[in-house]
């Protein structure tokens, strides 16, 4: 068993790691996972990697994450990045301002009851025919033979979803258009936010940081304009906007303010459908590469739907399409990491770690341990079958990652504990409808001597995008 104590003082040993500063800094400001993912393998599960003038530790051992995510999660807070004068700030504030991604605390608790309701199942499942139907009216502009970037359709398709379900729009509407453009995705202080210097960067009058707040101060305005509208109205829209207005708290009865309103809305957003179109571009990418899988896929949605578009009462039998899904979120984790500052100085694996460190969590990493994942770099939807058929009996991979025995934590695509995301129900049930809509009518063939090149930052996404022939089934 792992060994974890946050009671200090700390008596293990200081973690193991890489010397040279500006060299650590280089590699994580580049592409960072195989740097990682060879100082765990080199260092064991616990690791130091020198940042600028901070150290961040890596934790990588799944009962080891546990303890900070759920069972001592109190002891460790989510604003890692020193904001001056004794003030710590949550990686992401600049865009998500104090929402449920950043919030921390006693207010993050509250907050996370309040909208908690909003994303309970029943609720969940009525967005059902929307996913279906988004899914379905996106294809109907492809042709037969079609280079398409998956990266930019999928990108297309979620934020659809999260248009109708969170403001009630269509994609086509003046808001969705104007959320499409402005909303900075990439641009300046989202390029380097958790680099030990960030804040410093965004203050300087670089053009990218102009894009970026120009592009802030238009979505605050729209979500504002939309949050008029909605009180203008009769308060029984069944979008998430407008149950983020109606929302009161347990205790006062008192409504969000504005700000918190427009800041949970914001997080919802850009939380909602970057992930999700994330975790679909890498499961048509790995498709793409096996075909096997891609056909097993398609067989099932055949059986399934037959001529019809999905629907919930569906998910239940589209197993392997929701080990695609699984499997995909294994390899091509949708979040960069999981960032906390511990309160006091504890002790993890027999090392020690200070307080006000900076730990990281990688799921890159995690998902990568071959203790808990044989064959890791391997492509097996198979692990996700809880009644493997007999064509798979021979398969050592297959029912591997549902069997007893392999800690909850070794796989965390939405983090975990209190904090866990929570849209994580919305996005797989999304994610699923969306294969099985679009497998419908289409697969995709990878396009001759191209290579997908990694992008790691706050999502890990493809670079350059993920362009496929588009052929009708």
């Amino acid at each position: 068993m792992t060994q974890v104590s946050t009671a200090p003082p700390a008596t293990g040993t200081a973690a193991p790691g890489p010397s040279g500063r500006l060299r650590a800094l280089l590699a994580m400001s580049g592409n960072p996972l195989d740097y990682v993912t060879g100082l765990r393998d080199r260092y064991g599960p616990v690791v130091r990697i020198p940042l600028g003038w901070r150290d961040m530790y890596m934790i990588s051992d799944p009962e080891a994450v546990h303890e900070v995510l759920v069972t001592s999660h109190r002891n460790f807070g989510k604003d890692v990045m020193s904001a001056g004068r004794g003030k710590w700030a949550a990686p992401l504030e600049v865009i998500l301002g104090n929402g449920l991604v950043t919030s921390d605390g006693t207010f993050h608790r509250k907050q996370r009851r309040l909208i908690q309701p909003m994303f309970h199942h029943e609720r969940i499942a009525g967005y059902g025919r929307a996913f279906a139907e988004l899914s379905d009216a996106l294809q109907s502009g492809w042709r037969d033979g079609d280079r398409l970037d998956l990266q930019v359709e999928m990108t297309e398709l979620t934020l659809a979803i999260v248009a109708r379900t969170l403001f009630g729009v269509s994609l086509d509407s003046e808001v969705a258009r104007t959320i499409r453009t402005a909303v900075p995705r990439h641009e300046g202080p989202l390029r380097w936010d958790a680099l030990p210097f960030a804040r410093h960067l965004a203050k300087l009058p670089l053009p990218g940081n102009k894009r970026f707040y120009a592009g802030r101060a238009t979505v605050h305005a729209i979500i504002h304009q939309l949050m008029a509208e909605r009180r203008r109205g009769d308060g029984q829209g069944a979008d998430l906007l407008s149950l983020l207005l109606a929302a009161r708290d347990a205790d006062t009865g008192e409504p969000m303010e504005d700000a918190q309103v427009r800041d949970e809305a914001i997080t919802l957003l850009m939380a909602g459908h970057e992930t999700t179109a994330s975790a679909l571009t890498w499961a048509y990418h790995l498709l793409g590469s096996h075909p096997e899988a891609r056909e097993r896929m398609h067989a099932e949605i055949d059986e399934v739907l037959g001529d019809r578009l999905p629907t919930v009462e569906d998910l239940p039998r589209l197993v392997w399409t929701d080990a695609v899904l699984s499997e995909a979120m294994r390899l091509y984790p949708p979040i960069m990491g999981v960032a906390r500052r511990p309160l006091e100085e504890f002790e993890v694996c027999g090392r020690r770690i200070p307080k006000d460190s900076f730990v990281a969590i990688l799921p890159w990493v995690v998902h990568r341990d071959p203790r808990w994942w044989p064959q890791p770099e391997r492509f097996a939807p198979q692990r996700w079958l809880e009644t493997p058929p007999s064509a798979d009996a021979a398969d050592e991979l297959a029912g591997h990652a549902v069997r007893p025995g392999r800690p909850r934590l070794a796989y965390l695509p939405f983090g975990g504990g209190p904090r866990q995301c929570i849209g994580n129900a919305f996005s797989r049930m999304e994610g699923v409808m969306a294969l099985a809509t679009l497998g419908r009518h289409w697969e995709f063939e990878p396009v001759p001597g191209f290579t997908v090149d990694l992008l790691a930052r706050i999502t890990i996404r493809p670079r350059n995008g993920v362009p496929m022939s588009a052929r009708r089934r």
